[in-house]
């Protein structure tokens, strides 16, 4: 019965002009290097630090690979997902704006017009109606694509696919995939002291140390770990504050002596020395009475300091992957195939735990001992993948190992310019234990490929592939700053610093602003709610404004701070183009936009040194943070790009490009 049906779903392809041998073609393993640089790959190759990348170049095909405009994740990650540019795929930065009010909004889900509605019941608010929440990512994944044509598909920690679309292929997001609280990762710390920093990203809960035992000796301490928001008590559209969150309680108990001690959550308990993390504790919420609507999370505790101070951290509570309250994959239940077979994992997006070491939270060594377990997380995945790959399969494999060390473990040693002056972050303090941590990122990377060759058929596809490279981030510039100095956007009352989202801007007098890492915007009128930038005088504007910003010099040195600036409508096709920023601005290397212009801030001053921990980027020009490629096939021609690479896995199957897709097929790669 099954054979008869097989063979009638492929003269139904054959018939539609499908290729009806699509599922014989030797399979693809792709494997997915999230920020690996083609100059540092090249740098440990040729000193035989990388002899699995060194034998896999031997054998095939070595080469940069042009990432997006602008190279961020989750539009560089888009375009190879759809074979599109962010035109047809709709996602032009981590930061969208809502033209109606001015305020930053995130790419991954559109803005939501009607928040809702809800009735009271005796003080519980019951939704009559709810938002559907979707992904703001356009075009047809290439896994759709392949699986229309009797491929089969299995996607691992892509990022950008959550909220999770519906497919028949098996797909788990990474990247942007939330924590329980709805957000992107909020860490709580229990401690006696307050932080060094005064605007932590985390829940931060001062405690003290009380005798509840009435035993003569004060060690036990409480607080609260904060999960889903009480949806249930708030009004539809309601952005919850501090309060406005369910929460269970957390006790640490202090052995004696403190060498030791004893977190207890929602009935698990875990003991831990001083420097160890718990395993994965499981916590459910109950967000309406006798248990009628439970949200389970998952979280690790690590107990960084038990004397003389107290400092418990608790992760992101996590979306359980055993009974997720959203959608972490399609179909739903790939995510409990995933859990069978290799227990509770982090299904934050963006597991490594960035927050904490720029809070100063963490420091280095903790950080690397968190990123461990992440790693952990990551080659049972990729075991777990390999055991299930079949010839004639397509398989993508994601590992996050080295862009986010890039980010944040740059300043200790420039890994890409050996002659390079310290980073304004360098510590020397610390520098020396950690000088080479990033070249030891890559060579954990080289061992994983080890493993996956050695797994894979060998008639198999293999292609190496990451969506940008790195570069330095030593000196930011305040964009908004900028365009107040240049006559381009004014602030009321006489003001030179304020708040774009607090309404601090004086419209009637603003032609241009700033949101997102490379995003810059017209004040355009008939488009922004307050706009006064005739249509007609658009060309003229957006050159003048590119003119400036590539002719803009640091006044430190006299370096150019903007390699380049791209007008939307000439990089970006299809019918989203107009969702986006006017101007690209692509910052050279060094340079970055800072923090605060990227979500609206207007400050005192236009250009700094980069002083964060988060040291090394790659939201700049495209021309100098190429990703790389690498294949077991000998390769004609060079110059590929992201879309490239996705036409090329269709037409390795004999599968046309679909419709929108702008990438030409590798030659030497399709058949």
């Amino acid at each position: 019965m099954q054979t008869a049906l097989r063979g009638l779903v492929l003269a139904v392809l054959l018939f539609a002009g499908g290729p009806a041998l699509a599922a014989n073609a030797p399979g693809i393993f792709i494997v997915g290097v999230d920020g690996m640089d083609p100059e540092i790959l090249e740098r440990l190759m040729s000193e035989g630090e990388m002899p699995n990348f060194a034998k896999l170049r031997a054998e095939g095909t070595f080469q940069s690979l042009a990432t997006a405009t602008p190279p961020q994740s989750p539009v560089a990650w888009s375009n190879f997902v759809t074979g599109m540019n962010p035109g047809g795929h709709g996602i032009f930065d981590f930061i969208h704006r809502d033209p109606a009010t001015y305020t930053p909004i995130s790419s991954a889900t559109p803005p939501v017009d009607d928040p809702g509605s809800a009735i009271d019941f005796f003080g519980w608010k019951i939704p009559t109606s709810t938002p559907e929440v979707v992904n703001n990512r356009g075009g047809i994944p290439f896994w759709d694509v392949l699986k229309q044509r009797g491929v089969e598909a299995e996607v691992y920690r892509i990022p950008g696919n959550f909220p999770t679309p519906p497919s028949e292929a098996r797909v788990l997001g990474g990247m942007g995939t939330v924590d329980v609280r709805g957000g992107f990762g909020t860490y709580t710390l229990y401690t006696d002291r307050p932080p060094a920093d005064e605007d932590p990203k985390g829940d931060i809960q001062l405690v003290a140390l009380q005798d509840l035992d009435l035993d003569g000796q004060a060690e036990t301490a409480t607080g609260v770990l904060r999960g889903p928001p009480d949806q249930f008590r708030m009004e539809p559209g309601q952005i919850p504050g501090t309060k406005d969150y369910l929460a269970k309680g957390v006790t640490i108990h202090l052995a004696p002596g403190q060498q030791t001690a004893v977190v207890e959550v929602a009935g698990s308990r875990a003991l831990l020395l001083e420097g160890e993390w718990s395993d994965w504790m499981e916590v459910t919420y109950d967000a309406l009475p006798l248990g009628l609507a439970p949200v389970t999370g998952t979280v690790r505790f690590y107990a960084k300091e038990l004397g003389p101070g107290l400092q418990i951290y608790a992760s992101p509570v996590n979306v359980s992957p055993s009974s997720p309250a959203v959608p972490l994959t399609s179909p739903d239940d790939f995510v409990t195939e995933i859990y069978e077979a290799i227990g509770f994992y982090y299904t934050q997006g963006m597991p490594e735990e960035t927050d904490a070491l720029k809070d100063g939270v963490f420091d280095d060594d903790d950080y690397l001992k968190q990123v461990a377990l992440v790693q952990e997380d990551t080659k049972r995945m990729v075991r777990l993948a390999l055991e299930r790959f079949e010839p004639g399969d397509t398989t993508f494999v994601y590992l996050s190992d080295i862009d986010l060390q890039c980010h944040m473990l740059w300043r200790h040693d420039d890994p890409k310019y050996p002659d390079a002056p310290p980073h304004p972050a360098h510590d020397p303090a610390t520098a020396d234990d950690h000088r080479h941590d990033i070249e030891r990122f890559y060579k954990d990377v080289d061992d994983e490929l080890g493993e996956i060759r050695k797994a894979l058929p060998a008639e198999t596809l293999l292609i190496v592939m990451s969506d940008h490279g790195f570069q330095p981030y030593t000196r930011k510039l305040h964009l908004n700053a900028w365009l107040r100095d240049n006559g381009y956007l004014a602030l009321l009352d006489g003001k030179r610093t304020g708040q774009i989202v607090v309404g601090d801007v004086d419209w009637s007098k603003t032609k241009a602003y700033g949101l997102g890492f490379n995003g810059l915007y017209l004040n355009l009128a008939g488009r922004e709610a307050e706009g006064i930038v005739d249509p007609a005088e658009t060309d003229a504007l957006v050159a003048e404004l590119s003119q400036k910003l590539e002719a803009y010099r640091d006044p430190e040195d006299g370096a150019r701070v903007v390699l380049r600036v791209d007008r939307a409508s000439e990089v970006y096709s299809s019918e989203r183009r107009a969702e986006g920023p006017d101007l690209i601005v692509g910052y050279d290397r060094g340079y970055g936009a800072s923090d605060e212009s990227t979500l609206g801030e207007i400050t005192e001053g236009v250009i700094e040194d980069n002083t964060s921990r988060w040291s090394g980027n790659h939201l700049m020009s495209p021309d100098v943070v190429p990703g790389v490629l690498l294949v077991n096939r000998k390769l004609s021609g060079n110059g590929y790009d992201l879309t490239d690479l996705t036409v090329t896995i269709l037409a390795h199957y004999g599968i046309d490009p679909v419709q929108g897709m702008v990438g030409e097929a590798i030659r030497g790669i399709s058949r």
